[in-house]
């Protein structure tokens, strides 16, 4: 299928992953390498996020989708969606430096100023969009900060501090959904995150993984981010995460500045997102000796 569909003549070939979704490096005769991936996906989709990447060369250091000998880059065959793309190299990491931070808020920046410019749109959401509804479990639909919410609801709404928290809460996304509409919103790779990338040393050398690739508000992609890397992934930094938060927005600032809407939304924002993030709030109800604990530091963070 290969050779066929890409014209590439196969030297060498490695399963990386062999399960529902596949994925192969190969190295041609010419000695190039490259990575096949096959995924459960509709066609047209993967097809725009190829492109999508391959409009990003040279703002970032992403792979090259190889176009078929039909001028596309996806094909459908065996029940699966496959595209060629070339192979990237460095290393994973499961901790974040201050460097690799500020490497990554540079990154952040450079994609959103180029997808303002370029003004592509997917016509779709991503996994971090606000307001959807929740009528489904669909990207769209879905949001899973008001999800967090009413989970943390079922658990401690008998609790004393709940009401308060519910109020600050509902105020702060009252007024988000009332700015929604106004805020810069372009194409993202939807889940901009360390492990979506390789590194050459403290540098994001790659970024990888467009599958959930979306059109976003960019304040939004660009809090999510940093609240994720700043309080949810291990560090040896001498800041704390507050103050790694503050070096990540500036960074990223560096090439995409905030407009005043978002300026004036950030702070309400960054407290929904850092008090209802999924994986803190199921921490919080796990823990239920601790919970005034955890229901005292919601209201906090919800007031900051």
């Amino acid at each position: 299928m290969i050779e066929q569909t890409w014209g590439i003549r196969t030297e060498k070939k490695k399963v990386i992953r062999d399960s529902e979704k596949k994925i192969y490096a190969i190295r041609d005769i010419e000695g190039d390498e490259w990575i096949v991936k096959g995924e459960k996906a509709p066609l047209w989709q993967v097809e725009q996020q190829a492109q999508f990447a391959n409009k990003l060369i040279g703002i970032l250091p992403v792979p090259r989708y190889k176009k078929t000998q039909d001028e596309v880059y996806a094909v459908a065959k065996d029940g699966l969606t496959w595209t060629i793309e070339t192979r990237q190299f460095g290393r994973e990491v499961n901790h974040l430096t201050d460097s690799m931070l500020l490497s990554m808020a540079t990154m952040l920046g450079k994609l959103h100023a180029e997808s303002l410019r370029q003004s592509y749109r997917f016509h779709r959401a991503t996994s971090w969009s606000l307001f959807g509804g929740n009528a489904t479990e669909a990207i769209g639909d879905y949001d899973e900060n008001e999800l967090s919410f009413l989970e943390m609801k079922a658990a401690y709404g008998q609790e004393n501090i709940f009401e308060e928290i519910e109020t600050q809460y509902l105020a702060h996304r009252t007024y988000l959904k009332n700015c929604w509409k106004r805020l810069p919103i372009a194409a993202v790779q939807g889940d901009f995150c360390h492990y979506n990338m390789l590194f050459d040393g403290d540098c994001v050398q790659s970024v990888f993984d467009f599958n959930l690739a979306g059109d976003e508000r960019l304040l939004n992609e660009c809090i999510a981010v940093a609240v994720y890397c700043c309080w949810h992934v291990e560090s040896d930094s001498m800041f704390s995460a507050e103050e790694r938060y503050t070096l990540f927005t500036e960074a990223y600032q560096k090439y995409r500045v905030w407009t005043k809407e978002e300026r004036a939304v950030a702070k309400r924002l960054k407290a929904i997102i850092r008090a209802f993030r999924y994986d803190r709030v199921a921490r919080g109800i796990e823990n239920v000796a601790n919970r005034h604990l955890f229901l005292e530091e919601t209201l906090q963070i919800l007031k900051t």
